[in-house]
């Protein structure tokens, strides 16, 4: 009779995952401690993650679901094509300041491509959102018709690099200078001609 899976095991090899990953490094992190952090056997994790792969990318769809949902939550269809982007820009900043430990782990794997093709086409669909905005600025003639991709990829690094600015002693001042004028440097390089005409490319944040 096969075992049930319970969904709280789940989440506590991914949580025991998570936390190793990012004191350890992905590569450096083997199954058996990831059971043990998570107070099972070896056996029993291969039964919810058949392998060590499985278990990256179950985490960072995790990742990436929380993170969506966040920001879907403070998305509007009234929204400007601007501000649009600018609350998935302050949404995942704020959201990854939050999560430290969910924002190493994404880097991380991102950055040495780790993750598995079907993972990657998978957590695709939790970012229809920006895939939104792009269109609602090429529709609207509000941002410049470069590859979805390349935006996609300024904006991944351009929030890395606010992050990077960002640490435990920085005054909250300065942690607001980063986030606005951070975003004021990716927005003037996508809007276009005819944002800056409509006057929608002022900020409200």
């Amino acid at each position: 009779m096969a075992r049930s899976l319970k969904p709280e095991r789940r989440t506590e090899f991914l949580d025991a995952a998570l936390k190793l990953f990012v004191e350890k490094g992905v590569a450096r992190t083997s199954t058996a401690e990831i059971a043990r952090e998570a107070g099972s056997a070896a056996g029993t994790l291969f039964l919810y993650f058949p392998t060590k792969q499985d278990l990256i990318d179950a985490l960072i769809l995790r990742v990436a679901r929380e993170q969506s949902e966040h920001i879907n939550g403070l998305l509007s269809p009234a929204l400007s094509t601007r501000d649009s982007f600018w609350t998935i820009w302050e949404g995942s900043l704020r959201w990854f300041l939050d999560h430290p430990e969910a924002y190493s782990y994404a880097r991380q794997v991102r950055d040495t491509r780790t993750i598995g093709e079907k993972a990657v086409r998978e957590s695709e669909g939790y970012f229809r959102y920006y895939f939104a905005a792009v269109q609602q600025g090429l529709q609207e003639r509000q941002i410049k018709p470069y590859p979805i991709e390349l935006v996609g990829g300024m904006l991944y690094q351009q929030i890395v690099g606010v992050m990077s600015l960002i640490g435990p002693g920085t005054s909250p001042a300065k942690r607001e200078e980063y986030i606005r004028s951070g975003f004021e440097i990716f927005w003037n390089g996508i809007r276009s001609n005819a944002a800056d005409e409509s006057g929608t490319g002022r900020t409200t944040g």
